[in-house]
């Protein structure tokens, strides 16, 4: 939980009226019930983050007999200790985060220009401009020469926070951020924290330059039983008085465990960070500017979409993928307020693992504009838009835990010799022979799907229920009823009849045995979809092959499988031909190895996003 806790000031030291607190009722949900504790331990809440003690005190008893008051302000003073320096030569400072009123005042006094930026902020100071907004909203002015952050974010908030930063700080003006960051991203476990390599790498992308990296997970880790203690003390009265309810409270004990136990274990740690922005930046694109899928229209891309694919731009197409679809992207501009020359996509999938439900992400939609692909080195916008997106969405830890898809070969080579990709399958397709008038049967019947009937939705989340068991070694994307709605009726071009949607029944006792999709590509129906029991498979391609050979608009049946599958589908005389497409998976953020992944995907055409 970001910037989760919170400490007071002794009022006998700072005096019964301070110029700075938080106001806790303005603070989000999750905080109250600490705020709460700490005002009633401590009479007001002025700050929202850890104390650290001494990094080799026992975690059992607090930093040498301090207490948690204490803790929290020898914090406090180590924080004014790193930015002292920084803020006495400096004209105008920008504070962000729930706890740093003490840090502004002090910046005040200095006599720096000052805004402070926090949706609970409350001060008497009149010399102290506030923003009650967050960082992203806020309009605080420009050319800070530092700026100092709280906390630790949702790894997504990374790229539009630093974004945010260089738009307002003067070129070399300083940065400092602190919190809680993933350190240990090697198990499949998804965290809200933000990765600490993946920080790093995108700081510098940014161009950004880090001075300085302290790491403060040890004083930190020494503050948390004091913290347990006191909210064990002060949750009985809280729920009394009905300031906490008891979920409330037992989800913030809860949360509290989760932090010390991956505190203990290596995966959490507690960074300070000193970064400045470069002055002079040199290197192709190092001013482009890099956001998400609400940074943009999507008209903007329009000729972007029509220079790097050489074909007309579809608005609806691009609506069902990223909306529909609730796509995900990252986009690169030259820079600030400039056009868009990158753009990588990709639209997320459920899918079962192994036999374990999960979501994956199929990358989409790469583009750079051909008057600026001059290479596609590690400073191309090429790279750096995908090493954004796969760092923002592909891993053990983030959104996606896959990430697979269809790129051409110049995509896929360039995407590996930069670290990107690796080759886990290849994409083949398996032609049908006619069957002969001996081979046809009369024990099957097929009927079209109305996705709407209620009946024809059980009957497909049945056969698929039927289908997903048979992948304990494998992977499949979900093919449930409100997917193939989505896939197949919502597509724009649906209303073409592009797809045929056919039920397979037994004909003596007219229970469904498959849902099958169809499409005319070329001269022969593509078998784009199929959902039934793996056995069934071949039994059902027999009977689609026939159902096709009384069909004049074609000369035959065909399916696109991935080789490791290849078996499943092989009718007997089935000619097998390369389409030169590799099935790509991440390697660029720690996930599920090439060797894990290889051969295991089962993909048809219809996982083919554009199709």
């Amino acid at each position: 939980m970001c910037r989760l806790y919170c400490n007071a000031l002794d009022r006998n030291k700072y005096g019964s009226n301070p110029l700075v607190t938080i106001n806790t009722e303005q603070l989000p949900s999750a905080l109250k019930v600490l705020a709460r504790a700490l005002e009633q331990e401590f009479g007001e809440c002025r700050y929202l983050y850890y104390g650290i003690g001494e990094p080799n005190s026992p975690l059992s008893v607090g930093s040498e007999g301090q207490s948690l008051l204490e803790m929290q302000q020898h914090f406090s003073d180590r924080l004014w200790q790193e930015i002292t320096d920084v803020v006495q030569k400096s004209k105008k400072a920008l504070f962000v985060g729930h706890s740093l009123g003490l840090l502004a005042e002090q910046s005040v006094a200095r006599g720096a220009e000052t805004v402070w930026i926090s949706t609970s902020a409350r001060a008497n100071n009149k010399n102290l401009e506030i923003h009650n907004a967050d960082l992203l909203t806020a309009d605080p002015g420009t050319a800070f020469d530092v700026i100092v952050i709280e906390g630790s974010y949702h790894y997504l908030d990374q790229l539009p926070i630093l974004n945010k930063c260089r738009e307002v700080i003067r070129s070399d003006g300083d940065v400092y951020l602190f919190g809680e960051y993933l350190d240990d991203d090697s198990a499949i476990q998804q965290s809200r924290l933000a990765n600490l390599s993946s920080f790093k790498q995108l700081s510098d992308r940014l161009g950004y330059e880090l001075i300085l990296e302290q790491d403060l997970t040890l004083e930190v880790q020494s503050a948390l039983p004091m913290l347990s203690a006191l909210l064990q003390q002060q949750g009985p009265l809280l729920i009394q008085r009905k300031l906490a309810t008891h979920q409330g409270f037992a989800e913030l004990k809860e949360n509290l465990q989760l932090v010390a136990d991956e505190f203990n274990s290596g995966r959490r740690a507690y960074r300070l960070f000193h970064l400045t922005k470069v002055a002079n930046p040199t290197g192709e694109y190092i001013n482009a500017e890099y956001g998400g899928i609400d940074t943009f229209q999507p008209d903007e891309v329009a000729e972007l979409f029509e220079k790097s694919f050489n074909k007309g731009w579809d608005a609806e197409l691009w609506h069902w993928k990223y909306t529909l679809g609730n796509g995900k992207c990252i986009v690169a501009r030259q820079h600030r307020g400039g056009e868009i020359v990158s753009h990588y996509g990709g639209v997320p999938r459920e899918i079962y693992y192994f036999g374990k439900a999960s979501v994956a992400i199929q990358p989409c939609d790469v583009m750079v504009l051909p008057e600026i692909r001059k290479h596609y080195g590690k400073s191309s916008l090429f790279f750096k838009a995908a090493a954004t997106f796969l760092e923002r969405e592909i891993g053990n830890t983030v959104n996606h835990l896959l990430g697979f898809g269809f790129p051409n070969k110049p995509t896929m080579n360039t995407s590996i010799r930069l670290g990107l990709y690796e080759k886990t399958d290849d994409f083949i397709e398996v032609l049908y022979l006619t069957p002969t008038d001996k081979s046809e049967g009369k024990r099957f019947s097929w009927s079209s799907v109305d996705i709407n009937n209620p009946m024809h939705q059980q009957v497909v989340d049945a056969l698929w229920e039927k289908m997903w068991p048979n992948f304990p070694t494998g992977i499949i994307g979900m093919r449930h009823s409100q997917y193939l709605k989505y896939r197949y009726y919502d597509h724009p071009y649906s209303v073409t009849n592009l797809y045929q949607c056919l039920m397979l029944k037994d004909g003596s006792t007219n229970s469904p045995v498959a849902i099958a999709v169809l499409k005319i590509d070329g001269d022969r129906k593509l078998v784009m979809d199929l959902i039934c029991p793996i056995a069934a498979v071949k039994e059902v391609l027999t009977q689609l092959n026939q159902l096709v050979k009384k069909d004049a608009q074609a000369v035959g049946l065909k399916m696109w499988i991935t080789r490791g599958w290849l078996d499943a589908v092989r009718l007997e005389g089935a000619i097998v031909n390369e389409l030169g497409i590799e099935i790509p998976c991440n390697s660029w953020n720690p996930g599920p190895s090439s060797e894990t992944l290889y051969g295991a995907w089962w993909l048809t055409a219809g996982d083919i996003d554009f199709m």
